[in-house]
């Protein structure tokens, strides 16, 4: 499966990617005996309506439900809710993974826009995109880290990616020269590449498990959002298309 950018769309800014998804919100309801400071500090940063309501008759522990224009998205437990605000950094391919707490939150609020994450948050996130591409196996992924120096804590990541068969593309300010693999394609045109953190990964031979992430850095930290929306994901391979390729001699 492929993006392409045709003459009459013009590809977005990620800024403007940003703008276009920031109109959807959806409805966190905690059940719970009294709304806990720390989980509406957690929300507090992200587009969505916090709502509280009591523990239904029935119910021993306390959780909480997603929902759109009043269409259940899904419930998990608190426990998962605090791990969504300090997740643990797992291993691609890794079965803990698949069962992260953290996964299961993100699953429910796609299309979301959030401020003020960190860079580990993100990078919880940015390993799921991640773990999903290594597990179909086939596919083009962009990632975008800011600056090339970035991805040098991860090379063995990106190794393994291309190892596995999935055509790599990495971005960001040409401060770093990554390994030179096969399967890998690097992009540095400056420009905004150096204020996003971005990833896009087009599902390969599954096209429904397309995925993507966009978060623009600011003073309080990032603001953006993560998507399982083919359509959406196609937008951002079209924000990524305005960087184009470097030739080995130009990389530092």
């Amino acid at each position: 499966m492929g993006y392409c950018v045709t003459e009459e769309s013009t590809p977005q800014t990620f800024a403007e990617l940003v703008a276009g998804v920031e109109k959807r919100r959806r409805t966190v309801t905690i059940y719970a005996p009294a709304l806990p400071d720390a989980l509406a500090e957690i929300f507090e940063s992200r587009h969505v309506e916090l709502e509280h309501q009591f523990l239904p008759e029935g119910a021993s522990e306390p959780f909480l439900t997603v929902t759109e224009d009043d269409r259940y998205l899904g419930s998990v437990d608190l426990p998962a809710v605090y791990d969504f605000g300090h997740p643990k950094i797992h291993e691609i391919g890794s079965p803990d993974l698949v069962e992260a707490a953290y996964r299961k939150l993100t699953s429910m609020l796609p299309d979301t826009v959030f401020s003020s994450l960190d860079r580990r948050q993100l990078l919880a996130t940015s390993r799921e995109i991640e773990d999903r591409a290594w597990r179909v196996g086939t596919g083009r992924i962009d990632v975008g880290f800011q600056a090339l120096s970035k991805l040098e804590a991860q090379t063995d990541v990106y190794e393994a990616l291309a190892e596995r068969g999935l055509d790599v593309h990495l971005y960001g300010l040409a401060d770093w020269r990554p390994p030179l693999l096969d399967r890998v394609t690097v992009h540095t045109d400056g420009g905004e590449l150096g204020e996003v953190w971005f990833m896009a990964f087009d599902g390969g031979k599954t096209p429904g498990q397309a995925c993507g992430l966009v978060a623009l850095e600011h003073a309080a930290g990032f603001e953006g959002f993560w998507t399982y929306d083919p359509s959406v994901v196609a937008r951002v391979f079209s924000s990524a298309s305005r960087f184009p390729a470097n030739h080995e001699s130009e990389l530092p």
